[in-house]
């Protein structure tokens, strides 16, 4: 049993990373920790384990075997580097770190540490992707021409706990696109420059709509909108293919691909009305899938799925749009 410490009892913990823990039977909590004694308490006395208000006595505590970290970006850096100090695998919120710089700190840590470091990018852990990539590999739509990807959502129906989204850096540029360039990557490559770029500012003082078309080093095209603003939220992704195209939707579909191909279109179907009861419940599968992963990372019977090195290119593509804004 991997016994885990969750820093951060806000939103993200709550709604969805709590949810999928209890769903996954190798997988505790054991600990949490937050700065507000009065939401941290709620928490930890539903799960009826111990409790921190700072993050550092969590860490000594010799029960605990990994941490989750699910604070404000501005704070991860150094707490993935104190988790390794105390012997900890980590699974970490994105960004690891706020900088490039600081992803080759973690990476030298984790090198001489030997524990693991699993950046949480959910959504690439989504069943449908997963039949998504299967059905490209295959050769079912001809080889990748381009990819379209949409992630809305409304940021004010979210209710975070904290307002590090609207108060520092790009909007969805570091809250939205990460999520689209880790989904993207196994599909059609890393993402290595920008042609177009239009973004647009309609509630926030930061960022909250953008357009960009980035290439990969496959040379393919990704044509990417995000917005915080929208009313029905979704995670869209489209693969044109030079003799057919696959879409899914990451968020409200997350068993369903569908193939269009020479006039007919075939659905693949891993549940049905049944995935809708879980919705309402906040349980998306691609959490779950997650934790699993990283129990079996940590005891060495998978490699990690995504990389340090893979958190620092997709911070060095965040720094290219934020150079042309």
């Amino acid at each position: 049993m991997l016994r885990l410490g969750v820093i951060g009892c806000g939103r993200v913990t709550t709604m969805f990373h709590l949810r999928a823990i209890k769903d996954v039977r190798v997988v505790e909590v054991a600990a949490l920790a937050d700065v507000n004694e009065e939401r941290m308490r709620a928490v930890a006395n539903e799960f009826g384990v111990k409790a921190y208000t700072d993050y550092r006595e969590l860490l000594r505590d010799p029960g605990i075997d990994a941490v989750v970290i699910n604070t404000p970006p501005r704070f991860h850096e150094e707490m993935v580097l104190d988790a390794m100090g105390s012997g900890k695998h980590v699974l970490c919120e994105k960004p690891l770190s706020e900088t490039v710089e600081g992803c080759m700190k973690i990476k030298e840590a984790q090198l001489e540490s030997g524990l693991s470091v699993l950046p949480a990018h959910n959504y690439f852990f989504t069943p449908c992707l997963t039949r998504l990539i299967d059905l490209v590999d295959s050769g079912a739509v001809g080889g990748v021409r381009k990819l379209t990807l949409t992630f809305e959502s409304n940021l004010k129906t979210y209710r975070s706990q904290t307002d590090f989204r609207i108060t520092t850096g790009n909007g969805v540029v570091e809250d939205m696109l990460p999520h689209v360039l880790s989904v993207s990557a196994p599909v059609a490559g890393r993402a290595v420059d920008v042609k177009e770029l239009r973004w647009w500012r309609d509630d926030y003082e930061v960022c909250d709509n953008m357009e960009t078309t980035l290439v990969t080093n496959r040379g393919v095209d990704l044509e990417c909108s995000l917005s915080w603003t929208k009313l029905v939220p979704k995670f869209s992704v489209e693969v044109h293919g030079y003799e057919g195209r696959l879409k899914a939707d990451l968020m409200m579909k997350p068993y369903q691909v569908s193939l269009e191909k020479r006039g007919k279109r075939k659905v693949y179907r891993d549940r049905w009305l049944s995935w809708y009861l879980d919705l309402v419940r906040f349980k998306h599968p691609s959490f779950r899938n997650q934790y699993v992963h990283f129990d079996r990372v940590v005891r060495g019977l998978e490699a990690p799925k995504i990389t340090v090195d893979d958190e620092a290119h997709i911070l060095r593509v965040i720094e290219k749009i934020s150079e042309m804004m």
